[in-house]
């Protein structure tokens, strides 16, 4: 197994507003950075659960791009608004993994970089 980092791009997840990689795989490890519920189409940002369908979509963009999928996430983490956001987005959610479901954390946080974020997401994936 390499442990050489590799960045990972491209353009059918938002770009990086910021000095950092959309992910990293490092040998089977794929670790994406934190994505909003943007629809990168046409930048507009809905309600939760559009938010986390667009989230997730942007990270199986990633994941793709990386060599991997939504089925090879073992870990995620939420970061929600609002933690009454909570059943909606985790309903939302679910309709996007297989069963066994990743391990998550969800954690509410007072602000998000944008004041139209309700969510990000962040995923950690194993590619065989």
């Amino acid at each position: 197994m390499t442990t050489e980092k590799r960045a990972i791009r491209t353009d059918q997840a938002p770009t990086p507003t910021g000095p950092f990689n959309q992910a990293i795989r490092v040998g089977n490890l794929v670790v994406t950075a934190g994505q909003a519920g943007r629809n990168r189409d046409t930048g507009q940002m809905g309600d939760i659960r559009d938010q986390t369908r667009w989230a997730l979509r942007n990270i199986a963009a990633i994941l793709e791009a990386a060599g991997a999928s939504l089925n090879d996430v073992v870990k995620t983490t939420v970061y929600l608004k609002e933690g009454a956001d909570s059943a909606a987005m985790s309903e939302e959610y679910a309709s996007h993994f297989a069963d066994p479901l990743p391990a998550r954390s969800s954690v509410v946080v007072t602000r998000l970089k944008n004041p139209e974020m309700l969510i990000e997401i962040e995923a950690i994936a194993i590619v065989d």
